[in-house]
Formats: structure tokens, sequence, C-alpha cells
């Protein structure tokens, strides 16, 4: 087959965790160092005669496609179609990388030509096109949040509201997202994980409000004494 049959959890979305195949594989680095990049050429008739000797259909293009191999990294070797299958995680972040890279390159080496192949390849799958756009959304944001003052600017990165900062999920007037906002109030995250950070944020947020509003509360209650005592 030339489509992959994704790992996903239980609700359906992708498994971004290697495969126990793709773990048993150990770092991979041969032996004097990355072997050289063999041209799209090379890597095209090779796969075209894997899809041959399989008697699969060599004027499939995506079938021949699914059949290049990788040419670099811990993965040096295996089909796309069986990166796909067993490391969603290392494919998305490559796959982000590499869109980065080629906004800042036009170069056409045999390593970017395999790269800008498994691209094409992997995003004309949409939970995997949608995977890397969040990848990239995410962390762009960090970098945002990273800035004095800018922690709401991170990304929440789970459950529906994904795609939201965690400014807006908490200073939104939407029904929904007031409700998932209260139950984050009420849960106690494992450490290390993105509903930890929106917890965390949720609950500064809560306590910069507190003080703000004893702040006005004890104002209010001065100017009301004083203007009490003037009038006697």
């Amino acid at each position: 087959m030339e489509h992959p049959t994704f790992r996903r959890a239980l609700n359906g979305t992708l498994l971004l965790k290697a495969s126990p195949a793709a773990l048993a594989l150990g770092p991979r680095q041969p032996a004097g160092g990355q072997a050289r990049a063999k041209t799209p050429e090379e890597v095209d008739a090779e796969a075209w005669a894997h899809v041959a000797s399989e008697g699969g259909d060599t004027s499939n293009a995506t079938l021949v496609l699914s059949r290049w191999k990788v040419q670099f990294g811990r993965y040096l070797g295996k089909p796309f179609h069986w990166l796909l299958e067993n490391d969603v995680g290392y494919s998305v972040n490559l796959v982000a990388s590499h869109q980065k890279e080629r906004e800042r390159t036009g170069s056409q080496s045999p390593l970017m030509a395999n790269k800008d192949a498994f691209t094409r390849y992997s995003s004309a799958y949409p939970d995997f096109a949608e995977a890397v756009r969040f990848h990239r959304a995410f962390e762009e944001s960090r970098v945002r949040s990273l800035q004095p003052g800018q922690e709401g600017q991170a990304l929440v990165g789970f459950g529906d509201f994904k795609f939201e900062t965690l400014q807006s999920l908490y200073e939104s007037e939407d029904s929904q997202k007031i409700r998932f906002v209260n139950y984050l109030r009420r849960k106690a995250p494992a450490p290390g994980t993105q509903m930890e950070n929106a917890v965390r944020y949720i609950k500064s947020r809560d306590r910069q409000r507190a003080a703000a509003a004893s702040a006005t509360s004890t104002t209010t209650t001065a100017v009301a004494s004083a203007t009490t005592t003037s009038v006697f």
C-alpha cells in the first residue's frame, strides 16, 4: 500500500512517540560518519525497482514515492512509508524544520531534495499536515512567551483550544472557553505537561485579579471614609 497506517491514540489523534520497531533501532550512525545522500534520480530508480519487484503499479507516483528511502539521520535507509508508520513525532519535527529552512534557501542538494520529497509525501495526509502546522505555531508562540511579561502568548497546546494562546483563553467571554478554564482550575496536572503550564498561568492571573480587586476595594473604602469624615 502507498498510504501509511498511522498509529493513533484512543481519541483518534496521531501518536507522536516512536514505535517499538523504531526504538529498537537505537542511534544509527554509519561507519565513517554520514553517508553521501543519493541523488533524487538514484533514490527514485531504487524505489521504482522495489515496487516492480513486489508486483506493484510502477505508474502509481504515490506508491513509488512511498518507497523512497531517507538519506539522512537515524532513519537513514528507511522508506518514507515506514517512517510515517513508526515515528510521526520525528517526522513532524523534520518537516517543520525543513519548511523553515526552505524559506531561507533554494538549495537543490540531494539532501534537500530528499527532504522535499518526504515533505511532499507526508503533507498529503491532512492529520499529519495539521500536526506540522501546530508544531510550527507552538514553537513560534513559545519563543514569544519567553519575552518578559509575555507568558500568556504561549499556546494552550492541548484539547479543543490547543491553538489558543493562554491569554486569549483566559480573557475570552465565550461560554465554552470559560467552562474549560473553570475545568482547568480544578485540575492537578502531571508535572512538565502543557496542562500544568496552563493551570499555572490561570492561577497566576486569578491571583492578579484578586489583588487588583482587593486594591480597588481598599481604595474605595478609603475614599468613602474620607468623604464621610469631611462631611462631619
